[in-house]
């Protein structure tokens, strides 16, 4: 089943996002093969056509092709929630409607 992952960060937390960005990407390493879709929410008015500076993160999306537990796992010992980055999550199953998954 899929499930979405969606975070945003407390407000005034760039550097600490910058700071712990380095052990978040090695965390998630072996997850990555149970991710459809990820990527970070960013303030408006950024430039999105290449690199964005992590500290104009303010939270990610991820789409998990996994159990609800793993999701839940992933988040809880991530080491953002860990360090209290989040104002929210929410863990939610996903139904695919488009583009259509069982279109050739």
């Amino acid at each position: 089943m899929r499930y979405a992952l969606v975070r945003r960060d407390r407000p005034g937390r760039e550097e600490q996002r910058a700071k712990l960005q380095p052990a978040h990407v090695a965390y998630q390493e072996p997850f990555l093969k149970l991710m459809v879709y990820g990527g970070g929410l960013v303030k408006e008015g950024i430039d999105i056509s290449s690199d964005v500076d992590i500290r104009d993160i303010t939270g990610n999306v991820i789409v998990f092709e996994a159990d609800r537990k793993t999701v839940e796992d992933f988040h809880r010992n991530d080491p953002y929630t860990l360090e209290n980055m989040f104002e929210f999550a929410i863990i939610e199953p996903v139904w695919q409607r488009v583009p259509d998954p069982d279109a050739d």
